[in-house]
């Protein structure tokens, strides 16, 4: 990134987005502070719990796709032996990681960039290789990799482990409900403190 879009495009984003949420929290702070009753009115407006646990919980579901790959393994293996050993092909005669840096821009005296390029590349051929040989497997000794599935293959599920995600901490709020002057006080200097400081940014930058 370019130092002129550093400067004319970032900077400026970045300090009116601050600026503009810092006034936002200047009000909220004030609201506490003179009317605490109406803003905490208006943060029972707004405030929702949304839970992704419900609507995840598809992705929880193990599909086994077992049935369905034995039953088209002919062509299925014969899709992943022709695309892979076409791709392989691209990747090792067709592929010049110069020609890529140039289309990116990049420099290619890096000799750190050259190595992590190279890397990929390697790492999708030897992907590639695989895919053929998962490929002939599927064909032609479909029992063996049936028996490395089995071992290898494992469903991790995070639903079990995230029980206590979907709990409601209403320990800040209910303090802010019962200190809300303390806490008006509070947002407000920070708030008006950011808004300065972004105000004169802005004006400086201008």
């Amino acid at each position: 990134m370019s130092p002129y879009i550093i400067q004319q495009f970032l900077v400026p984003f970045i300090a009116w987005f601050f600026l503009v949420f810092g006034i936002i929290g200047f009000v909220v702070g004030a609201g506490l502070v003179f009317n605490s009753v109406r803003m905490q009115e208006f943060f029972g407006v707004m405030n929702h719990w949304v839970s992704m646990r419900h609507s995840t919980r598809w992705l929880a579901i193990p599909l086994d796709t077992g049935p369905s790959v034995q039953r088209f393994r002919y062509l299925i293996g014969a899709v992943f032996i022709i695309a892979a050993a076409f791709s392989t092909f691209i990747l090792v005669t067709r592929i010049n990681i110069s020609s890529i840096a140039a289309a990116f821009g990049v420099e290619t005296s890096s000799s750190l960039i050259t190595w992590i390029m190279e890397c990929i590349r390697w790492f999708l051929i030897v992907g590639n290789i695989l895919a053929i040989v998962v490929g002939i497997m599927l064909i032609f000794f479909p029992k063996a990799l049936h028996a490395i599935e089995v071992r290898a293959n494992h469903w991790y599920s995070i639903r079990s482990h995230s029980q206590g995600s979907d709990t409601m901490h209403m320990a800040i709020d209910n303090w802010v409900e019962n200190n809300p002057g303390t806490m008006g006080w509070i947002i407000a200097i920070g708030a008006l403190i950011v808004v300065v400081n972004f105000g004169i940014l802005l004006f400086v930058h201008s």
